[in-house]
């Protein structure tokens, strides 16, 4: 009979693992009423708490599995495999080994890929979470854990600073003599999505450009084909979309539609996948480094897992973005840091 652990309590109880730890422990983090219900859950699944002995064999260094695993949204996502790639390849050096899942951007689907990968790994990086952050800080508590892409509070993460490469765009359109632009937005429940319109706007602003926001969309070639008719019904000749998979998309419907860019409209997308740049036109797109974000997430897990992170660590860190310059601005050639 398979032996009843503290994970399969806290997915029948409705919590998470260290909610269940805590419960058991009789600490007074948890309150009574749901004290009560895990012992309940506890009590009818048959689990035992481990022996001290138990206890101090988990503990021990050769306990640890050299692995260490990737959640990622998608992973046919060009960015997010070069994420993959990175991390492979420093934990490599490292002599770990890589488990790689796919939350397939669904909280549910991210919550059980998680759960099993943890109990298989000594770490875990995950790329772009949906899941709330409470839930993300149980998580933590639980296992070695960083966040890419989000800034969680007590939990260690790393994100792009986007302010230089959309300030590049900002520059770029006012230059283009745009007075509007437009952001077509990705899904709600993904944190960069709303950063970067905050950030845009911030940019914008410094400019005397007003900010139009189309939402929510697919991160996916079809959801920019989707934007189209929203964008047509108030064009503004400027756009910024949440990634490359959309600006194309929007791109090939706005082409359909007997529009032509740079000839009627701007357009700058996120991630400078190599689509961008074999598209017709080129897409100028926002660079972010997947190979310093993905080395920079996988020391930040290992120092966390050698006890060398602690929670006075800044919970923040940050790589830089630049603009790749392409034909979709209309006539700019390079990065706009040259």
């Amino acid at each position: 009979m398979k032996k009843v652990t503290i994970r399969d309590v806290a997915k029948a109880a409705g919590v998470s693992p260290s909610t269940v730890s805590r419960a058991l422990s009789a600490t007074d983090r948890v309150s009574s009423e749901t004290t009560r219900r895990i012992v309940g859950v506890a009590e009818r699944l048959g689990y035992k708490l481990p022996s001290a002995e138990e206890q101090t064999s988990a503990a021990r260094p050769d306990s640890s599995s050299h692995l260490v695993g990737i959640v990622v949204p998608d992973v046919t996502d060009q960015y997010a495999a070069a994420i993959v790639h990175s991390v492979e390849n420093e934990c490599f050096g490292h002599g770990y080994g890589l488990v790689i899942a796919e939350s397939r951007d669904s909280v549910a689907w991210e919550r059980m890929v998680l759960d099993k990968t943890m109990s298989l790994v000594d770490g875990v990086i995950m790329v772009s979470p949906k899941m709330s952050n409470p839930m993300l800080r149980d998580y933590a508590e639980d296992h070695p854990l960083v966040v890419t892409n989000r800034n969680v509070r007590n939990v260690t993460s790393i994100v792009v600073d986007i302010s230089t490469g959309i300030g590049q765009a900002a520059d770029l359109f006012a230059v283009r003599g745009r007075t509007r632009v437009t952001y077509l937005s990705g899904p709600n429940s993904v944190w960069s999505s709303g950063a970067r319109f905050r950030e845009l706007q911030s940019a914008c602003e410094r400019k005397g450009l007003e900010v139009v926001q189309l939402w929510p969309g697919e991160p996916t070639f079809e959801g920019g084909v989707a934007y189209v008719d929203k964008y047509l019904e108030d064009p503004t000749g400027a756009v910024m979309a949440f990634n490359d998979a959309m600006a194309l998309g929007f791109m090939a419907r706005m082409r359909e539609r007997g529009f032509e860019c740079p000839r009627d409209y701007l357009i700058v997308g996120f991630n400078d996948d190599v689509t961008a740049q074999t598209s017709t036109p080129p897409l100028s797109s926002i660079r972010m480094s997947a190979n310093a974000l993905g080395v920079n997430a996988t020391r930040l897990l290992l120092r966390r897992m050698a006890g060398g992170v602690t929670e006075d660590f800044a919970s923040y860190a940050a790589v830089p973005s630049s603009l790749a310059v392409r034909d979709s601005l209309g006539g700019f050639h390079g990065s706009s840091e040259e």
